[in-house]
């Protein structure tokens, strides 16, 4: 388990229990670069200077100092930010209780898991997380970390807590997405994309999901290492789109075609048996829909697919209402 990057205490009203905290995500298999020197092929060393003599400072000389006017600053000691505490330095006070839908995401920034510590802070550690669980709220309270105090969200999860420090209103740039379009979107359009949208929906699964930038900068420095040479990654443009309701009927008509995705294998499938092999050789029934009928607004009358064309186009505009 990683070390604990905070301790303290977890307090509801009156009961508390001693806590600690441990980051919840990490950054370890990230490929990570050094600064070479590019005539040696040496490491390159940072060096502290004066900015007026340009002799070398050693680190043990270094201490802290706010300018408070052009060239001139005051100087804090390490003892002195030492006993510079306030409450939420040591204790996150459970002191508002609210609906998790009710937090913006964009609000919440870096997580982290709670755990209690020691056999005596369990059980009350999980009495305020069942507590929390069947009133489904999460709480509001504070935590200084890092020489600032944080807004942070307390919920359960898994039957213990995850802390999430809260970005504060400034932070927060307000959405400038400029004039809204004037009318509203075409109904047939936004049925077509609707459908398109259905067919992609499925679960959330992180596991699936892989960095393929990291990945394409292991395989650069594999070859690299092996003294191999690699072609250069070109990324094709995608075509402007002229006309929106064709490539939304192409669109439709490639993700019928497609049909469902399935989620990649995670393991080695095993090998074909004689009884597979005989199930495998009965021709399996075509499910595929012969044609589609897009829903679309009002009560216009739905017109019969072609056969020749594996998706029927919405009904256009200006038709007569039936009845």
């Amino acid at each position: 388990m990683p070390r604990a990057s905070w301790n303290g205490f977890l307090r509801l009203s009156l009961v508390t229990c001693p806590v600690y905290l441990v980051p919840a995500t990490t950054e370890a298999k990230r490929v990570r670069f050094n600064q070479l020197n590019a005539e040696t092929g040496n490491r390159v060393a940072q060096q502290l200077v004066d900015s007026k003599t340009g002799d070398s400072v050693d680190r043990d000389q270094i201490v802290k100092g706010y300018e408070y006017e052009r060239g001139r600053y005051v100087t804090i000691t390490d003892d002195e930010l030492k006993d510079l505490q306030i409450e939420s330095s040591k204790i996150i006070d459970l002191e508002r209780f609210i609906d998790r839908d009710e937090v913006d995401p964009i609000y919440l920034d870096t997580p982290y898991y709670v755990h209690p510590d020691g056999e005596i802070a369990a059980e009350t550690f999980r009495v305020i997380g069942e507590a929390m669980a069947k009133t489904n709220k999460v709480g509001l309270g504070h935590v200084t970390l890092s020489s600032r105090e944080r807004l942070v969200l307390v919920e359960p999860r898994d039957g213990g807590l995850v802390m999430s420090t809260v970005r504060s209103a400034d932070e927060v740039r307000p959405p400038e997405f400029g004039a809204k379009p004037k009318g509203e979107a075409e109904p047939d359009m936004v049925a077509i994309a609707e459908t398109i949208i259905e067919r992609r929906s499925g679960a959330f699964d992180p596991t699936t999901f892989r960095d393929r930038y990291q990945d394409a900068l292991r395989e650069l420095v594999d070859a690299k290492t092996k003294g191999l040479e690699r072609a250069p990654r070109e990324i094709a443009e995608p075509p402007k789109v002229i006309n929106l309701m064709d490539a939304l009927k192409r669109s439709l008509a490639k993700e019928t075609e497609a049909g469902p995705k399935e989620a990649e294998p995670k393991e080695a499938e095993p090998k074909e048996t004689a009884a597979s092999k005989t199930a495998r050789s009965k021709p399996a029934p075509d499910r595929r829909q012969a044609a589609l009928l897009l829903p679309v607004a009002g009560g216009r009358k739905k017109k019969e697919p072609a056969a020749a064309e594996p998706v029927a186009a919405p009904a256009a505009k200006g038709r007569r209402r039936a009845g």
